[in-house]
């Protein structure tokens, strides 16, 4: 007897066999949608993992290096948002890296902010020149409430030496299998090299 035949002699009324194959045929569709909902969800989450760990490692490189001034000109480490609950919490990071005796030079002096739901930065002293998205969906609201949270928290908005950095991304669409978007948030305290 072949596979046909063995099938075949399973259902061999096809009035019996009909349920069988639509409830079959339901159970395998349901568990499809439901591995495509987990398979959506985890790389949304793998995403945004990964966007605020980048980010995150960004501003600590470019952080570490603000106050670098080898000729002692004396210019401030930073130059903080004075009101980080704004709409648009900033940064501005400077660095004599060609050790010229100035900040005036590309990424010598730069601007990192949190606008519009993108973490942006421009990296030159000039303001007519436009920011660069760092990545997207950098909402800094944490637990969802509607509230940022500022991004950069300095210890002193007058003389700065450390500052904590937190960023909370965003999935760009809602969990399919909740319906609610997923969140994640890094952190990290950085001592500035100096201050003035």
């Amino acid at each position: 007897m072949t596979k046909r035949n063995i099938f075949a002699g399973c259902f061999a009324n096809d009035e019996a066999a009909g349920p069988v194959r639509v409830s079959l045929s339901f159970t395998v569709a349901s568990f499809v949608i439901q591995n495509s909902q987990i398979n959506t969800a985890e790389q949304m989450s793998v995403a945004l993992q990964s966007d605020a760990r980048n980010s995150l490692t960004l501003i600590e490189n470019t952080l570490r290096t603000a106050g670098w001034d080898p000729k002692n000109v004396g210019f401030a480490a930073v130059s903080v948002d004075s009101t980080p609950t704004g709409a648009d919490n900033y940064i501005e990071i400077f660095a004599d890296l060609n050790q010229d005796d100035d900040t005036l030079d590309a990424d010598e002096d730069i601007t990192i902010r949190q606008h519009n739901n993108d973490l942006e930065w421009r990296r030159t002293w000039d303001t007519s020149q436009p920011f660069e998205i760092i990545a997207d969906d950098i909402t800094n609201d944490e637990d969802g409430d509607g509230t940022i949270e500022p991004l950069f928290t300095p210890d002193s908005l007058t003389n700065p030496k450390r500052v904590t950095v937190k960023i909370t991304a965003r999935s760009p669409v809602p969990d399919p299998r909740s319906g609610l978007y997923l969140r994640y948030t890094v952190s990290a305290d950085v001592a500035l090299r100096s201050s003035q």
